[in-house]
């Protein structure tokens, strides 16, 4: 899973929404409140780009209409979609594993060295 930030945002934001549906009904303004919450600037079409990203990586179907309050998403989740939060928490305990590993190497290494300087001293 390849997501930046913002991408990151809005699948959890349509994940909240459409978890337990087959389809919802979102408007562009709740989604750009949402990121905007998250300390991030989203524009409308920024927001059109990344919705048709996720489309084509199998995240998520839509249909966007225009109406008088602005853009109405229909938005249903695809099967990635649907396992994005466990993939999501995948990744997360990835990075963990690396960062442990990586501490774990560099205490090895020290004490490697440590014992080396005091062979050769």
């Amino acid at each position: 899973m390849l997501l930046d930030q913002k991408e990151k945002l809005i699948m959890l934001y349509l994940f909240e929404k459409c978890a337990d549906r087959s389809s919802h009904l979102i408007s562009a303004e709740e989604i750009i409140q949402f990121v905007s919450n998250k300390k991030h600037a989203l524009s409308l079409s920024e927001l059109d780009d990344i919705m048709q990203s996720l489309q084509k990586d199998n995240y998520i179907d839509f249909v966007a209409s225009d109406s008088k309050k602005g853009v109405i998403y229909c938005t249903s989740l695809k099967s990635k979609g649907h396992l994005f939060k466990k993939d999501l928490q995948k990744e997360k305990k990835q990075a963990r594993m690396l960062i442990y590993r990586t501490i774990g190497l560099a205490v090895l290494s020290f004490i490697i060295g440590i014992i080396l300087k005091a062979i050769f001293s």
